[in-house]
């Protein structure tokens, strides 16, 4: 008879799930340091409350900054399937109290182990004048406190031992657009003539009563009338005494320091403008923009890389409780400035829109319809409005009846930067368009380009 032998069957070797899950927090950590252009180092064995630390970098030159971070690692599942704006996390006394007696800024890092759900809280800000008996409750915020290479900047105030730090900006060439289109041409000379017009009004009647062609590109001022056309023409001779006539050159008043005639020079590009702009685009003094007239339709215009289309008057038809309709339009528009920089005349265009209630008279939201339409549209519809209101005012064949054109503009001013802004940060404060642009289309009606359109 055999023995039965006393030893028990040795274990399989297993690896922690705790473990792995752990190590899984570290990776997606160390992921984004890396991803930032910065440094991890794990705290490696006998590590008691700290997993690590990042040595920030700057992102652009990749120079070391001089400041270090100490992390701690906490890995909650949970949070990957959990899709609230927020979600807490209790930390251990006895790790508050570590963190906060040493002399390196300690970031507490919470993750699923997925490098797209981390988030972080700086402990010192956290936990300022904490007590043993406080709460060791830390709240995320997730729109406000993701991990990710646009938090770089946060993470190196908190470790920066100074108020302030300079970051050089990232080496990124491009194309700068403003606002300014240059006035390259305007009549060579300004007539000057006496007038016993009281007003406005008068000289308008006196124009109509003439005949001819007749447009508001003039000006009173101090009983002279004052204007790019020439005064002596037949249907002025009964407004100005020609007697008085004189003609001054354009270069006298757009080039003069005095300001007297800077002001009516400026007064009388505006005149000029709103008249070469007539009728299909009218100047509303009210609103003080120029805004496109017309039935409801879309006009081309080349953007940056190609040609796209505007929606310039839309229409949307809305009905009351009782069944009443009510029809409203939303014209593209623009406020011109004329400014002077180094002796150069540009045009500054701010794009606008007027909203009225049949084409013409102004709606009665139209205040409220504007903010509203302000809030929601980002960079890229501004920019588009720029552009598009810059190639209308270019000198086309067929563009305008007169022929050529008072004042001619040039392309818009751009300029060549070597130093960019990082397109995630800027367009992560812009709005862009609305998720759902049906939400606001009865309300605001927001601007619609082609849905293809890349600037």
């Amino acid at each position: 008879m055999t023995a039965r032998s006393n030893r028990k069957k040795p274990a399989s070797k297993t690896i922690s799930a705790a473990g792995i899950t752990g190590q899984q927090g570290i990776n997606a950590i160390e992921r984004i340091v890396l991803e930032s252009g910065s440094r991890w180092t794990p705290s490696g064995p006998n590590e008691i409350g700290i997993d690590g630390y990042i040595e920030l970098f700057d992102p652009s030159s990749r120079r070391p900054l001089g400041l270090t971070l100490a992390v701690q690692s906490k890995v909650v599942s949970a949070i990957a399937n959990d899709k609230a704006a927020t979600f807490d996390y209790w930390c251990a006394p006895g790790d508050i109290s570590y963190w906060l007696e040493g002399n390196i800024p300690v970031v507490l890092i919470v993750s699923s182990g997925d490098a797209k759900e981390v988030y972080w809280a700086s402990v010192r800000d956290q936990f300022k004048d904490w007590k043993p008996a406080d709460s060791t409750r830390v709240t995320f915020v997730r729109a406000e406190q993701k991990l990710d290479r646009r938090t770089f900047s946060r993470l190196a105030t908190i470790a920066s031992p100074k108020p302030g730090l300079y970051l050089a900006p990232t080496r990124k060439p491009e194309t700068l657009h403003t606002n300014l289109l240059p006035l390259e041409l305007c009549p060579p000379s300004i007539s000057v003539a006496q007038s016993e017009c009281r007003n406005v009004h008068e000289v308008w009647t006196s124009l109509r009563t003439a005949g001819g062609e007749i447009d508001a590109g003039w000006m009173l001022w101090e009983k002279k009338i004052l204007s790019f056309h020439d005064l002596s023409k037949p249907q002025w001779a009964n407004i100005c005494d020609r007697g008085t006539l004189e003609e001054f050159s354009a270069v006298e008043w757009s080039e003069s320091d005095d300001l007297q005639r800077q002001r009516i020079f400026v007064q009388l590009l505006n005149q000029t403008l709103r008249a070469q702009l007539y009728p299909e685009v009218r100047y509303w003094p009210q609103e003080d923009c120029y805004a496109i007239q017309g039935r409801p339709h879309k006009q081309s215009y080349p953007s940056i890389q190609r040609s796209s289309k505007v929606t310039v008057v839309s229409q949307r038809t809305s009905t009351s409780k009782d069944g009443r309709k009510f029809d409203r339009f939303r014209h593209l528009a623009f406020r011109g400035q004329f400014r002077r920089f180094d002796d150069n005349w540009f045009l500054e265009i701010t794009p606008t829109y007027r909203f009225t209630s049949d084409g013409f008279t102004l709606d009665r939201f139209h205040e409220e319809n504007l903010k509203g339409i302000k809030r929601i549209e980002g960079n890229r519809a501004v920019l588009s409005s720029v552009l598009f209101w810059a190639n209308y005012l270019q000198p086309r064949t067929g563009l305008f009846d007169r022929d050529p054109l008072p004042l001619q503009f040039g392309k818009l001013l751009t300029f060549r930067c070597d130093i960019g802004i990082s397109d995630p940060d800027w367009l992560a404060a812009d709005p862009g368009r609305p998720e759902d642009p049906g939400l606001f289309s009865d309300e605001f009606f927001p601007a619609d380009t082609d849905d293809g359109d890349e600037l």
